[in-house]
């Protein structure tokens, strides 16, 4: 039931003016964003009444300039019939601007097992045979990962299963991570049962799930305020429940159910590790053309970029160089990558994170051996 409706209009204006009064000390975006969906919220309601109108138009004559600008552009948005907050809702465009499902080949992949990832045999030859020197040192560095195939959303996924997106389940007496007041937004979860024989699945447990949640001004870029993210590790999950959030949440992320890919890994062309191993830029350009290759092995041949580069361990792929200092707490070498996210679909709606990039969830090596989950960080890259 919509609360409003029991307000009186004088009341309503008032907290319309609470609102936008309270905004210029308000710095987290997300925060802000929930004050002005309720201020829309109260205009919509008042605009719906008799004389409710009249009510915003008085305040063009008040004292405090902000007041006056406010009720302007409220005005204006009114009579232009707009009832929604600016900005970009989440699942409403292809990531990297990419348009409808029936003009983006990314969608199709939704609907579509993974393809295979380049073999270890073949990625020992091609390394060989492009840096014979160097080659043995490239591939003492290859790691295996986990690749995240996102898939169309289905009604009959269990509660626990691997997804992104949607809403979260979690034990009964578990209390939703907040910044700033805010609900952190849930990226997605890992049912650690469906890693089992996997390559690397052994570095992480052979049960239970990981619930993975971001601060909303980390996730979409802000990060001058964005306060990082949190993960949970619960062993059992025959308990686990639909989790409600403490307050309504703004932005959900499409639902996308993931299947597997086992495949292997090589540091970024632009880490350090291959900077070190190889100091000449000719040789830098020949692994730089090699490990695109490998990141686009298996994709449909319309798709000319990398994409659906989400992933569990691994090396993390570098956007900004190992430029990190605004998320991470320790120099980046002291970290090793649990998990990337990259922009995704489910075949009809599209996610991504900031301006276009990838989410990364590091441990500390120290609590990645021990298999501690709870202090990891989350950071971002955009392109």
């Amino acid at each position: 039931m919509n609360e409003l409706v029991q307000r009186s209009d004088a009341e309503l204006l008032q907290a319309w003016l609470d609102s936008v009064r309270s905004r210029a000390a308000i710095e987290h975006v997300g925060a802000l964003n929930r004050l002005l969906h309720e201020q829309l919220r109260i205009e919509r309601e008042l605009s719906g009444r008799a004389g409710g109108l009249e009510r915003l138009r008085a305040l063009l004559s008040d004292a405090d300039p902000e007041v006056v600008l406010s009720a302007e552009q409220a005005l204006r948005r009114l009579n232009a019939g707009a009832t929604e907050v600016c900005g970009r809702p989440a699942g409403s465009r292809g990531p990297d601007g990419a348009g409808a499902p029936d003009k983006c080949p990314l969608f199709r992949l939704a609907h579509q097992p993974p393809p295979p990832a380049m073999d270890v045999a073949d990625i020992v030859k091609r390394l060989i045979a492009a840096l014979p020197l160097e080659a043995a040192a490239l591939l003492r560095q290859l790691r295996p990962a986990i690749g995240l195939w996102p898939q169309a959303a289905r009604a009959d996924a269990p509660i626990d299963g691997s997804r992104l997106g949607g809403m979260p389940c979690a034990p009964p007496c578990w209390q939703w991570p907040v910044a700033a007041a805010e609900p952190m937004l849930f990226i997605g979860q890992i049912n650690c049962a469906d890693l089992r024989g996997l390559p690397g699945a052994e570095a992480l447990p052979s049960h239970g799930l990981l619930s993975c949640f971001g601060d909303h001004d980390t996730v979409m870029g802000c990060l001058l305020t964005g306060e990082g993210g949190a993960l949970y590790y619960w062993p059992e999950t025959e308990h686990l429940t639909p989790a409600e959030p403490p307050l309504e949440m703004l932005t959900v992320f499409p639902r996308a159910e993931l299947l597997l890919r086992p495949m292997w890994d090589l540091p970024d062309p632009d880490s350090s590790v291959i900077a070190a191993i190889l100091p000449d830029r000719s040789h830098r350009a020949i692994y730089k053309s090699f490990h695109g290759e490998m990141r686009r092995h298996g994709l449909p041949a319309d798709l000319d970029y990398p994409c659906n580069r989400s992933k569990l361990l691994g090396w993390p792929d570098l956007l900004q160089g190992e430029s990190f200092e605004f998320s991470l707490d320790q120099p980046y070498d002291q970290y090793r990558l649990l998990l990337q996210l990259d922009s995704y679909t489910n075949g009809s709606e599209a996610a991504g994170w900031g301006p276009g990039g990838y989410l990364y969830y590091f441990l500390s090596k120290h609590d990645f051996a021990e298999r501690r989950f709870a202090p990891a960080e989350l950071a971002i890259q955009f392109t």
